[in-house]
C-alpha cells in the first residue's frame, strides 16, 4: 500500500470496497505515454461517477505500478485500496450535499 490520503476507517471498510470491485473491469488504462493529463481527467471523471474504480497499467508504461498508484492517488485526491500486479483500485468518497442546514 502507499502512504497518502485515507478515507477508509479500517480493514473492514477496505475489504468491502475490494469485494465490490472484485468482478469489475478496469475503467481506465495507463499506456506508454504514462500519466498524461488525459489519463488524470479520465480517472477524475470515473471517480465522479463512482466512488471506487480499477485502473490498469500497461506493460509499456514507463513508470512502475507503485509509482503510478502513488502519483495518481495524489493527483485525484483518492486512496489506493489495493494494488495487484498492474491493476490498482482507487477509492474517493462521493461529494454529496452537506448535512448542514
Amino acid at each position: 500500500m502507499t502512504e497518502g490520503t485515507r478515507f477508509t476507517s479500517g480493514g473492514k471498510e477496505r475489504r468491502a470496497i475490494r469485494a465490490a470491485l472484485h468482478d469489475e473491469r478496469a475503467v481506465v488504462q495507463v499506456g506508454k505515454a504514462g500519466l498524461e493529463p488525459a489519463v488524470i481527467v479520465s480517472v477524475e471523471q470515473a471517480l465522479g461517477a463512482r466512488e471506487a474504480i480499477k485502473v490498469a497499467i500497461g506493460r509499456s508504461c514507463p513508470l512502475e505500478p507503485a509509482e503510478v498508484a502513488t502519483a495518481l492517488a495524489r493527483e485525484v485526491g483518492a486512496e489506493v485500496i489495493e494494488r495487484k500486479g498492474r491493476v490498482i483500485s482507487l477509492y474517493r468518497p462521493a461529494e454529496g450535499p452537506s448535512e448542514e442546514c
